[in-house]
């Protein structure tokens, strides 16, 4: 299901791909040209921008190879389970593992020199971006880890790690280093698949990750951080990703060929007709249209619904349909579909979301053309119109042109508005959040344009939805949603609940759809939300703290000790 990796590799591997350099059309999207006069190039420069384009293409491999695992545990897709402790093999973690240290570092060591040599300060900033990115991940997913021994090739085999404070410490130190390296007029890369070599958002994006390593951290208590964050967020406007067209993502394009550049999931929901791949969350559609009294517009672009009534199909397509919930769930909680009711099923009604709940891992029925797909964002899909029609290829929506949201704007906001609300500043807190929804629906209700293609937003015959109603409500709706959740009325839910920073992560990880490495770090962080699903066939809800070194490199490295369990704690979780 990763199928990045198969794309980078086959670039890499190429002998050719050395005078072959990505270009970007006018929207960023990622496309495979060679330049017209690649002999243009002298072997020095091509080898870095090469090295950096191999860094960049890691980058996006890294993230895909992480992110899944972290929605699937914050209920944000499916997780088959269907217990934590058997849910991942302890090879789960291989791919990233070998994005970071046999590429990353490894191409970070190769170029970095090369480019010091030219005075090449805006690759060297970029590099250095990417590998903190990378080290920050690693130690929120597995905690101690090796780095400073790790990448050294036949000089040592056998790194020990490093605890992840000090791994942390370095990043950060990176990070710093890579905004003075963006400070200075430079060569800018020759073909940068993430901002076209613009320093002022590369320098944003820099920031940004430095605030989210000092929030990650916050409660490690480091003496320094207070003030760092409250530095960097009195400089937003000017110094931080606070816009979308500022957002740090990578992109994909929509060729089929080989190498495919299209978005992994895409691949796998829409290559073959009525073959949908992945299960939603039935908990976290059910975030979006059943939880509240307001219309969330941003359902219709992350689902795509291929049936209009989950509860007209028989035991074969939906075997939950007939059963009763387990005792340790709550009347309240969703069971099986939203709508559908377990003491008398024939009252069920249905409005088409057809998912799982978590830790459901009964076989898989023939449900491949009813089950809910991922929609036109993040993975460039097709946008729901109501239509209720099976996928039908790879033709359908933005043909796979969607992106891995990395840093969004959204996520700024969020992360301004936590710091705010631990430190008692509620009424900023509330502005924040409501300018991180804004963030989040302007994002996704103009992503097709963003990504060249705002036709892909279409209402075919046989849609249930008017599209005059929707797009001349469309507003109307997003400014009604804002009010509901983070109004300055009594009645917003702001206003009332008891629970603001429930509140506040539980909309941010609405915003966060296609990014599971910032949810499964914020909800270990907050503890937050505290009423997520629980798994489906346990009471025991010991979530994973972190996950198992890759077995093949314990087997290989004999300073490298398998952990315990899945309870192990990263240095921050406390």
């Amino acid at each position: 299901m990763k199928k990045l990796n198969t794309f980078k590799n086959k670039i890499i591997s190429s002998i050719t791909v050395l005078t072959v350099l990505f270009s970007l059309n006018s929207c960023e999207t990622l496309e495979l040209e060679i330049l017209e006069s690649p002999n243009a190039l002298t072997p020095a420069s091509s080898d870095i921008d090469f090295y950096l384009n191999a860094m960049q293409l890691n980058m996006g491999s890294f993230f895909n190879g992480v992110k899944d695992e972290g929605m699937e545990l914050t209920r944000m897709m499916h997780l088959y389970g269907p217990f934590y402790e058997n849910a991942y093999a302890t090879t789960q973690m291989s791919g990233p593992w070998n994005d970071a240290y046999s590429d990353i570092f490894t191409d970070f060591s190769n170029m970095v020199p090369r480019a010091e040599e030219k005075g090449w300060e805006t690759h060297i900033g970029i590099a250095k971006f990417i590998k903190a990115y990378a080290m920050i991940t690693l130690v929120d997913y597995l905690g101690d880890v090796p780095y400073s021994q790790a990448a050294l090739g036949v000089e040592n085999l056998n790194p020990g790690v490093d605890s992840g404070a000090s791994i942390y410490d370095a990043a950060l130190a990176l990070i710093q280093e890579a905004k003075n390296h963006f400070s200075v007029p430079a060569q800018s890369p020759s073909n940068d698949l993430f901002y076209g070599g613009d320093r002022a958002k590369w320098t944003r994006a820099t920031n940004t990750l430095e605030l989210k390593l000092r929030l990650q951290r916050r409660n490690a208590a480091d003496s320094n951080d207070a003030a760092a964050i409250n530095s960097l967020i009195s400089n937003a406007a000017s110094g931080l990703i606070v816009s979308k067209a500022q957002d740090f993502q990578f992109k994909y394009g929509t060729l089929n060929a080989s190498p495919d550049s299209r978005h992994p999931q895409f691949v796998d929901d829409y290559e073959l007709a009525a073959d949908v791949a992945y299960y939603m969350s039935n908990a976290y559609m059910a975030e979006f249209v059943a939880q509240k009294d307001v219309i969330d517009v941003r359902a219709n672009y992350y689902f795509y619904r291929q049936d209009d009534d989950v509860s007209d199909n028989d035991d074969n397509e939906i075997p939950c349909g007939n059963e009763r919930r387990p005792d340790h769930y709550s009347l309240s909680e969703i069971f099986c579909y939203i709508g559908y009711n377990d003491v008398t099923p024939s009252l069920s009604t249905s409005n088409g979301y057809w998912g799982r709940d978590h830790g459901d891992n009964d076989g898989i029925p023939p449900d491949g053309g009813l089950r809910t797909a991922a929609g036109l964002y993040p993975i460039g899909g097709q946008f729901d119109d109501g239509s209720f029609t099976a996928t039908s290829g790879n033709q359908m929506g933005l043909k796979g042109a969607g992106i891995q949201p990395i840093l969004l704007s959204s996520y700024t906001h969020f992360m301004i508005a936590e710091w705010n609300l631990v430190n008692g500043n509620t009424e900023v807190a509330r502005q924040f959040l409501a300018s991180g929804l804004a963030e989040s629906f302007s994002k996704v209700t103009g992503f097709a344009a963003e990504m060249g293609n705002a036709a892909a937003v279409e209402f075919r015959s046989g849609a249930s939805i008017s599209e005059t109603e929707f797009l001349g409500s469309l507003q109307a709706n997003i400014d009604a949603y804002i009010d509901y959740v983070a109004g300055t009325g009594a009645t917003s839910l702001w206003n009332t609940t008891n629970d603001k920073m429930g509140l506040l992560v539980q909309e941010y990880f609405l915003a966060l759809f296609g990014n599971g490495v910032e949810a499964y770090n914020t909800f270990r962080r907050t503890d937050k939300p505290s009423d997520l699903q629980p798994l489906l066939k346990t009471v025991n809800n010991d979530m994973i703290q972190s996950f198992f070194y890759p077995r093949t490199e314990v087997d290989n490295n004999n300073q490298l000790n398998q952990k315990s369990d899945h309870l192990q704690k990263v240095f921050w979780d406390n």
